[in-house]
């Protein structure tokens, strides 16, 4: 496209154009790094779009950062949803379901493990720790809602503590596995399919579990 041309398009449309570039450098650095790697010269030099007109729309690197997070957690949100949702459609029994959902959440972090790290990394901002807490209840409280569809199978004389623990322990050991948070030096540990198959058959062996707490 040629200046004159450039200069031709509406003035919107070339503005949301040079944020959709913006918002788009920024995921690839953080993507390919942490928060630390991102700099206001960086995403101007891989956007094409001037430090001027960066900090036109934004204060500095840690509204942007946010504005990147809370876009990429949408999706994120709205991608686990339709899968949850596909899942749940299905009306596995609980023996199938179990470990069906563990793996579901364990390949969900998995492919955007990237992305999460530096969101959890910098989670003493409270606009970051308040989005992503919003992002992991949803996650949580639909993943507990998909393993009471078989709320009749569940041996656990608790099943809604028995569900709950089960995200819980999945989750964290998941997140040790990809370095989320303070697990950044775990990362990797272990054999992946091994762990996701474990996670499953040890949260079907507690829900099926009928011994009470004395």
């Amino acid at each position: 496209m040629t200046e004159a041309t450039c200069d031709k398009m509406p003035k919107q449309d070339r503005s949301r154009a040079s944020l959709e570039r913006l918002m788009t450098a920024t995921r690839e650095i953080l993507h390919d790094g942490t928060f630390e790697h991102l700099t206001i010269a960086g995403i101007s030099k891989r956007s094409g779009v001037s430090t001027g007109s960066i900090y036109a729309r934004f204060k500095g690197k840690d509204e942007l950062f946010r504005a990147v997070m809370a876009l990429v957690l949408e999706e994120i949100d709205e991608e686990w949803a339709q899968h949850i949702e596909r899942l749940g459609k299905q009306e596995l029994r609980l023996q199938a379901l179990v470990p069906a959902a563990v793996g579901l959440l364990g390949d969900h972090l998995h492919r955007h493990a990237a992305m999460l790290r530096p969101f959890m990394a910098h989670a003493h901002d409270e606009h970051v720790a308040r989005r992503g807490k919003a992002s992991f209840r949803l996650t949580s409280e639909s993943f507990i809602t998909l393993l009471l569809q078989a709320r009749e199978e569940i041996h656990h004389p608790r099943p809604e503590h028995a569900v709950a623990s089960c995200f819980t322990i999945a989750y964290a050991a998941f997140a040790r596995f990809f370095g989320l948070g303070s697990a950044a030096d775990a990362a990797g540990e272990g054999d992946w399919e091994a762990l996701k198959q474990d996670l499953g058959d040890m949260c079907l062996g507690f829900l099926m579990h009928t011994a009470h707490k004395a």
